[in-house]
């Protein structure tokens, strides 16, 4: 892709560097001439092995102290800001967008904030909101209880059953429980981690395949969308989808007007149905999310490149009439097949630690841009520290298999984050959980 001279330069901060949407961000925006700095609240992340990246910094974590993370932040913003007086733009990514929003007032005498308006983001989420919202604009969605307004008793005596028994703010299934009777309901309560999820929802089961609708609203009106069936999950009952596949999206486009318009939504957001594919019959609205969705890769390789449209949004305040999407396109999760080479280096305290040692071995030589160069570093820094020189081999043939399979594309165009997702998946297997942005849909 050529680099646009349409719009000036700019420089964007991209946060969560961990993710893989944080990674489709950095290309969209980097071969368009604008320079990225990626941030997160740990040092080696998918973002400070891409090319595209042009700094990384560390920020203090969200979930210790929000305030500290907002005073970090700031500080972080008020170091890297350019003095050329290039537009400077902040561009949140996962659970971080919402508190940004929050706080907005705080960063826009510095840098311009990407994110929906706080206000609108509240009336949709969590989950408790959004079906409080919808229920007063007329959206449907399935019959759903909150157990924090109402009685397990109350519940049993209107609910159809199979019912769901869901968290309010989790992702990518977390915490979600099927209960196909009472019984079953009544027993999942008793050890349901309130503690953990918060007071759940209860909601009867819709029935039909999973469908994520995309979107970009400006000051409420739809400008562009897609949509995306998932075709595999992982976990496969409840987890976010692994192979997806794009569709028509117009099933699915009326719930999002009468839901987002009335809110003024400015920004993108990505919302969750139910539906059984019937034409006759009306999908049901399940989750929105007011942020970036780990469908990404797929909404781009479809032809819509959200990053790039939601930065003109903020730059020119329109965007530019987004190209046809292209239906049928499927794509893979990057990075699940290396799952099980990398399972052994997960388990063991001292493994783990010696890949942590090994890749700030291999990272220097990152510089040179010779993958197998690193990846022998690497191999060679592992196999001194304990003999795994099986698993390391494994690993390398994995991805050099990887590198030929369809969709491809971070290992065609930027091949050193293989070093990131090599050490985020081994760091989260070895804590027994996918990292979030695999579990949001």
């Amino acid at each position: 892709m050529k680099e646009d001279r349409s719009t000036p330069p700019a420089r964007v901060i991209v946060t969560y560097g961990r993710s893989l949407m944080s990674l489709v961000i950095a290309h969209s925006l980097g071969k368009r001439g604008v320079e990225v700095i990626g941030c997160d609240d740990v040092e080696m992340t998918v973002l400070s092995f891409s090319r595209f990246v042009k700094q990384n910094f560390v920020h203090a974590p969200l979930q210790e102290d929000p305030e500290e993370f907002i005073r970090d932040l700031i500080a972080k913003v008020k170091k890297y800001r350019p003095d050329d007086g290039r537009p400077y733009l902040l561009m949140p990514v996962f659970r971080e967008t919402e508190v940004i929003a929050q706080y907005r007032s705080r960063f826009e005498p510095l840098i311009q904030v990407i994110a929906p308006p706080f206000e609108a983001i509240r009336r949709v989420h969590p989950k408790d909101r959004l079906f409080s919202s919808a229920a007063e604009l007329g959206v449907p969605v399935p019959p759903t209880w909150s157990l924090a307004d109402t009685t397990v008793e109350e519940v049993l005596q209107e609910a159809h059953f199979p019912v769901l028994l869901k968290p309010t703010d989790q992702v990518g299934g977390r915490g979600i429980e099927m209960c196909e009777d009472a019984t079953e309901l009544q027993e999942l309560l008793r050890d349901y981690r309130c503690d953990h999820y918060g007071t759940p929802l209860v909601q009867e089961f819709a029935p039909g395949d999973d469908y994520c609708l995309t979107v970009l609203f400006q000051e409420g009106e739809l400008v562009a969308s897609m949509a995306y069936r998932n075709l595999q999950k992982f976990p496969a009952q409840s987890g976010a989808g692994i192979l997806r596949e794009t569709v028509d999206d117009r099933q699915f486009l009326q719930v999002a007007r009468d839901l987002l318009g009335p809110l003024r939504w400015h920004g993108i957001a990505e919302i969750d149905f139910r539906w059984d594919g019937e034409a006759d019959h009306q999908p049901r609205l399940i989750e929105v999310n007011p942020r970036f969705w780990a469908g990404l890769f797929q909404s781009v390789e479809s032809g819509l490149d959200f990053p790039w449209l939601v930065f003109q949004l903020a730059l020119q305040g329109h965007v530019d009439p987004p190209p046809p999407v292209a239906i049928g396109k499927r794509t893979k999760v990057p990075g699940l097949w290396l799952i099980a080479a990398i399972g052994d280096l997960s388990r063991s305290e001292k493994r783990y630690n010696d890949l942590r040692q090994a890749w700030r071995e291999a990272r220097g030589q990152i510089e040179n841009r010779q993958l197998r160069q690193a990846l022998q570093t690497l191999a060679v820094s592992l196999e001194r520290k304990g003999g795994i020189r099986d698993t390391v081999g494994a690993l390398r043939r994995i991805i050099q298999e990887g590198r030929h399979a369809k969709n491809d594309l971070f290992y065609r165009e930027d091949p050193f984050i293989v070093l990131g997702v090599i050490f985020i998946l081994a760091s989260l297997i070895r804590h027994r959980k996918l990292p979030p942005e695999l579990t949001n849909r």
